[in-house]
């Protein structure tokens, strides 16, 4: 596996005051009831990409204003001023803290930001940044000022030397990033250090609806990126089919174990009024268009496409997996989901309520949210002492039906 988040906290985001340190796996799944504060986690995460990609003020327009996903239980007031340059924030700021590892140009990096109001609630700026590559050290104030530290051994050159060395790093080959000397308020210290990294996080909350649908072709040439909610599919397979013809016909051929009747799949393009692609579906001597496809196969090629992709994202997040799926199918995607997990190729987290996928997991690769005083509480059930003996007798799905992965 390339680049590995290894674990993420966050606070004072919507329902989450402090996750505390959540430690992730190479396939972590988190369980809970409805409203404990599971989106709220894969929320923050989605945050974090949407404000390296779009900018801070339009990170959080996507919430129709910062102060909508404050915690509403911290306390934020405007904090003494301590100096004539020091910018006033107000207290309990947001933050998002990323612990993870590369590879050998850079075997470990930590990424802490903090984002706050300032008096009267219109300023929104980052109060604090810190990034901590191999052996250089990346701060930005509350001003938008940068500096660099190299705290390595080894003697560099001077220019490396300098308030903002290059560093390297190795996903896909090397690139050089330069860390800017002055950021704006809009800008966070993650887009020059660690973007191409976060930009790479697919989210998937896949809207069948929206799949079935003729979407506009991307004509400006880049890679295509499956959109949240999968309304590009038919462009994305298009993509794939260009990149790696087998990677195509290996998602048709493993899509033909659910549906055994199917005997093609074309992303087709149309062009009479404007440049449009969808998908058709052969069936013996006829063709099904994608808007007459049902939910759940909409939803098996979505996963499909993204786990069989040539180039899969480094980070895949997918809430409630199993909806529009039969068990059969549940079990595939599974172990699809397995393949590429053991093989390195993706880190996978997962939100889930389905007894029947719980029961093909391991208790290792679970993690519990509870509320606690109000508060969302994360915790990994295979942590208790207690637990490893139920674990020997039921599966995971049972002990979760059962009550016994609860704390309380």
């Amino acid at each position: 596996m390339n680049t590995f988040l290894k674990s993420f906290r966050v606070t004072n985001f919507k329902a989450v005051k402090d996750s505390g340190s959540v430690k992730l796996m190479p396939l972590t799944v988190f369980i809970g009831n409805n409203g404990s504060g599971k989106s709220s986690l894969i929320e923050s995460l989605q945050t974090v990409q949407d404000i390296v990609d779009d900018g801070l003020d339009r990170a959080m327009q996507n919430w129709f204003g910062f102060e909508h996903i404050w915690h509403k239980g911290s306390e934020h007031k405007i904090r003494q001023q301590t100096s004539n340059y020091d910018r006033l924030a107000q207290t309990n700021p947001m933050s998002f803290e990323l612990r993870g590892k590369g590879t050998e140009n850079f075997k470990s990096f930590t990424a802490s930001t903090e984002i706050s109001l300032g008096e009267g609630g219109n300023e929104l700026f980052f109060v604090d940044e810190k990034i901590i590559i191999k052996d250089f050290t990346y701060l930005r104030n509350r001003n938008g000022k940068t500096e660099g530290i190299y705290t390595g051994k080894e003697k560099i050159d001077p220019k490396l030397g300098k308030l903002y060395p290059v560093f390297a790093r190795d996903y896909g080959g090397i690139a050089t990033v330069t860390v800017s000397d002055q950021l704006s308020d809009d800008e966070s210290l993650l887009n020059d250090s660690l973007g191409w990294y976060v930009s790479e996080w697919q989210f998937l909350s896949t809207v069948p609806q929206e799949m079935g649908r003729t979407n506009p072709q991307q004509r400006t040439g880049g890679r295509i990126f499956l959109a949240r909610d999968g309304s590009n599919i038919a462009e994305y397979l298009l993509s794939i089919r260009k990149l790696d013809q087998d990677a195509f016909d290996g998602i048709f051929e493993t899509l033909k174990f659910v549906l055994p009747y199917a005997e093609d799949l074309q992303p087709v393009l149309t062009s009479e009024i404007e440049r449009n692609v969808y998908l058709q579906l052969g069936e013996r001597d006829f063709k099904v268009p994608s808007w007459l496809f049902s939910f759940g196969t909409l939803r098996i090629l979505a996963l499909l496409a993204v786990l069989r992709h040539p180039q899969p994202p480094p980070l895949l997040v997918i809430e409630e997996i199993e909806n529009g799926l039969d068990p059969r199918t549940v079990h595939l995607i599974v172990d699809e989901i397995r393949r590429v997990v053991e093989e390195g190729k993706i880190q996978i987290i997962l939100t889930t309520h389905s007894p029947y996928l719980l029961d093909l997991l391991d208790l290792s690769q679970i993690v519990l949210v509870e509320r606690e005083n109000s508060e969302p509480v994360f915790s990994r059930p295979a942590d208790r002492d207690g637990l490893q003996e139920w674990s020997k007798k039921f599966s995971v799905g049972k002990l979760y039906t059962m009550g016994k992965l609860n704390t309380k």
